[in-house]
């Protein structure tokens, strides 16, 4: 087994001329919690965009399982779960519907899917809301939903 989990290297993320990353190096282990911290446009977000492939990098390397994140997007993004800041759950589904589509992405068979997705809902406290659409759930249900999302492909 890869000892190391993410390995990053010499990173670099510009937008134009503000240059938000700037030689950054670092790895991460399995099993390891990792943080990064800093004031807002340190380039923590740039960063994590790096790492699950949905910002290309400027300069540098990145790999998750040694997998190459500019070479195989995809197979990175079928191993990773990412639960994004941003609420981009649909707010015209419910929140069980929310998953099955979402299982979509990750070629989960339909009754797989909602065995994991019934199964995360209870995990996550959420299985009295199957029904309910994602518009009328609190902040902290969103949350846990998307959560439960970022889990669904088992990461």
């Amino acid at each position: 087994m890869n000892e190391v989990v993410v390995r990053a290297g010499a990173l670099r993320k510009t937008f134009g001329t503000l240059v938000a990353v700037d030689d950054l190096s670092f790895t991460i282990g399995p099993g390891e919690c990792f943080g990064i911290l800093g004031p807002n446009g340190a380039g923590k977000t740039s960063t994590i965009r790096m790492v699950y492939g949905f910002s290309p990098l400027t300069a540098g390397k990145i790999t998750v399982f040694g997998l190459d994140v500019t070479r195989h997007p995809r197979a990175v993004k079928a191993r990773i779960g990412v639960c994004q800041q941003e609420n981009n759950l649909d707010p015209e589904l419910t929140v069980l519907q929310n998953l099955l589509v979402f299982a979509r992405y990750f070629d989960i068979p339909a009754p797989e899917a909602e065995r994991r997705s019934r199964e995360l809902l209870g995990f996550m406290a959420l299985d009295r809301r199957e029904g309910s659409r994602v518009s009328e759930l609190s902040g902290g249900l969103l949350r846990r939903l998307a959560i439960a999302r970022g889990l669904l492909n088992r990461p």
